[in-house]
């Protein structure tokens, strides 16, 4: 089965995180297929809107700690390498921003629960429409990591610098009204109308004339990469976090609790 299930119809593609038993969240496969399969679909005009949305119950719970576990064949933890867990961290995020700069309209469609490095997904978004149960929250802190992958201003951008750092710093849940008055959301729905709400605002975007369409994703990023402008790689902040002892203790108590499975160090 794939990580992602693509339907194409009337210029709209429909992308579903299809991980539901992981509560979709992204693993080395999905961001294989975003790149290798989503990305290309900004090419040529056929498509001029994209929807992003969750098989499931969720939208999506983050990036996958199973993932980056370093599961060995006896059952234990081993534990992750700097080298290794930064390499994952710049894979998944250069296919978040290779999805973010297609020339279409990217919409999200969130319901349940909206985590991490699935928050960031939902933020490259220009549009996303929630229903009334979708939670947002930004745990990385809880892991022992930092909240990367350009993730924390992309946040800040929308939601102003001082629900940021309460998010980020406390790692509690954002629900789906506070999200609206917040601005970082388009508009809250009933979940049984989710779908039909989306498909509307998407169908209006892809009525649109090819051209106005991508200049106006255009106009949006270069706007957005001016208010991000001099922000620093938080690569940096991620590679002292797994050198740093406190942070590699929380890392290996979350895997330990996470996967009941001792932890083996190298």
């Amino acid at each position: 089965m794939s990580a992602l299930d693509i339907e194409i119809a009337d210029r709209i593609a429909l992308v579903t995180l299809n991980r539901p038993d992981a509560l979709n969240a992204i693993n080395h496969e999905m961001t294989t297929e975003l790149v290798e399969r989503v990305v290309p679909l900004g090419e040529g005009g056929d498509v001029r809107a994209v929807v992003v949305r969750g098989a499931g119950r969720a939208f999506c719970a983050g990036a996958d700690v199973g993932d980056a576990s370093g599961v060995v064949a006896d059952g234990a933890v081993e534990a992750v390498s700097a080298a290794e867990q930064v390499a994952g961290h710049a894979r998944t995020q250069r296919a978040l921003e290779a999805f973010a700069t297609m020339p279409v309209v990217k919409v999200a469609q969130v319901h349940g629960h909206c985590v991490g490095a699935g928050f960031v997904l939902a933020a490259m978004c220009e549009l996303r429409i929630v229903s009334e149960d979708a939670r947002f929250s930004i745990p990385e802190l809880d892991f022992g990591i930092p909240f990367s992958m350009g993730g924390l201003p992309l946040v800040a951008r929308y939601l102003g610098m001082t629900r940021t750092a309460d998010l980020v710093l406390t790692g509690r849940r954002m629900g789906a009204k506070e999200a609206r008055e917040g601005g970082f959301v388009t508009s809250v729905v009933p979940r049984e109308e989710l779908a039909a709400a989306v498909l509307e605002v998407a169908g209006k975007v892809a009525a649109r004339p090819a051209f106005l369409v991508r200049e106006t994703v255009a106009r949006l990023e270069e706007a957005g990469r001016e208010l991000l402008d001099g922000q620093r790689s938080d690569l940096s902040s991620l590679v002292l976090a797994t050198l740093d002892t406190e942070s590699r203790a929380v890392m290996d108590e979350y895997a330990q609790r996470l996967l009941k499975l001792p932890v083996k160090r190298r």
